[in-house]
């Protein structure tokens, strides 16, 4: 238990722990279906803004998320080409506290980014970053992507990983199990 209440203070995405019914709750999955997929497996992206308060640059960043999509395209049947106009189907933003899609930002600490499931709303697929948080890149660190990775699952459709599963799936894809079949039919 200790473990379990250690993890609930540390800094995640704001995916709620409790999703779905009351089976979900009782069955252990490493992963959650969150019950939408992505009706075409070629995907575009686009940053529609970028980090101010930590200044990392934006072609870091447009890079950072392109391996951080590889490794979902990896562990899947999608695939992910940057867009460069307008029109993308996963728009990734840098924002602070309240950004207009009713999940505000609580500044420094706790609640890190969120995404939404795939679906027919405008804001689906779309990933947010909390601009408030310090954003590094360590090209040292033995994972790359871990923070970009485990954000942009919500946005294809996975959602937390189980018991243990670290800062909302740190791992990112790597490791997830038999799950994907479910939602990318590899």
């Amino acid at each position: 238990m200790p473990g379990t209440l250690g993890m609930m203070d540390q800094p995640r995405c704001s995916l709620p722990d409790i999703i779905g019914t009351s089976e979900l709750m009782r069955r252990r999955k490493r992963y959650a279906h969150s019950g939408s997929v992505w009706p075409m497996k070629q995907l575009t992206w686009r940053v529609r803004s970028y980090p101010q308060a930590s200044g990392l640059a934006p072609d870091l960043v447009r890079t950072l998320l392109f391996y951080a999509l590889q490794a979902w395209a990896n562990a899947s049947a999608l695939t992910f080409r940057e867009a460069p106009g307008a029109d993308a189907d996963i728009l990734v933003e840098f924002s602070r506290s309240f950004h207009q899609d009713g999940y505000p930002f609580d500044g420094p600490g706790s609640t890190l980014a969120h995404a939404f499931f795939p679906g027919e709303h405008p804001i689906s697929g779309d990933t947010h970053f909390d601009d408030e948080e310090t954003w590094t890149y360590d090209p040292q660190a033995k994972e790359r992507g871990q923070q970009g990775a485990p954000r942009g699952g919500g946005g294809i459709g996975w959602g937390r990983r189980g018991v243990g599963s670290g800062v909302g799936g740190s791992k990112g894809p790597h490791g997830a199990g038999s799950g994907e079949g479910a939602l990318w039919g590899r």
